[in-house]
């Protein structure tokens, strides 16, 4: 027989006669009961069960994390697909106190052209130099409509004379005099602004819109906020019913 430590200790309690002799093994401890996940977690602490579930199924957790965001980035893809941009507006260097709003054009100008809910207007603001003094943000926002209007998805610019004349000298914009309609033309046959092209020739690019309730609204501070329409738009038809809109929102569509 096998000489354990255990063995030595019975046959000490024998030799006593505190333990009776026997050929039987002392009764083993019986096992402790098999307990589910569910009652384990229940006889925890709130503590110990959040210690628990984390280093017991912290990869499960971040799994199912990772589908759901991987769901959710597939399904607003998808989902975005089924809007249609139906203006692009850029605001430049308007210098105000207030900071510019975008509703004018987004929300009052889509419900006088009754667009539906996937059809989006856009509008987005910043503040370019064109010297010396330009900023690596200044580069940055030049590179972008860049971008969008060899993308064709830039319709609008306000901006000042100082934006107005730097696009135009590359000629970004519409030729106003033979883009509007006659009678639109005769309306804002005093408002127009002319500037040079690519090859040293005025046109008129632009259209002073100040003393207008969509300037006063937007709160549009350029001096003054010229409206153009960017050439190569995919949207020209909206970009003429907005200068309807803003010289006369009476009239019709």
């Amino acid at each position: 027989m096998k000489i354990t430590e255990e063995t030595m200790r019975q046959q000490a309690l024998k030799e006593s006669g505190a333990l009776p002799e026997s050929n039987e093994p002392a009764p083993e401890t019986p096992p402790e009961p098999h307990r589910t996940e569910r009652e384990k977690l229940h006889a925890m602490s709130r503590k110990d069960q959040i210690w628990y579930i984390w280093n017991y199924y912290k990869f499960h957790i971040l799994g199912v994390i990772l589908a759901c965001v991987a769901v959710y980035v597939v399904g607003s893809s998808l989902y975005r697909t089924t809007f249609d941009t139906v203006m692009h507006c850029m605001y430049l260097n308007s210098q105000g106190t207030e900071e510019v709003s975008t509703a004018p054009l987004e929300e009052d100008f889509a419900s006088w052209m009754e667009f539906g809910k996937k059809e989006l207007v856009v509008a987005e603001n910043a503040f370019i130099s064109f010297d010396n003094s330009a900023t690596e943000y200044s580069y940055a926002m030049m590179a972008k409509i860049t971008a969008l209007v060899m993308a064709h998805d830039l319709d609008i610019m306000i901006g000042d004379t100082s934006s107005t004349n730097h696009y135009a000298s590359m000629s970004g914009f519409e030729n106003l005099e033979t883009l509007l309609p006659a009678d639109l033309l005769a309306l804002v046959k005093d408002r127009l602004y002319y500037a040079k092209d690519e090859n040293g020739s005025e046109y008129a690019c632009a259209i002073d819109i100040s003393q207008t309730d969509f300037v006063q609204d937007s709160h549009l501070y350029q001096k003054p906020p010229l409206l153009a329409v960017v050439a190569g738009s995919r949207n020209t038809e909206n970009s003429i019913a907005l200068i309807r809109y803003i010289l006369a929102p009476e009239s019709a569509k």
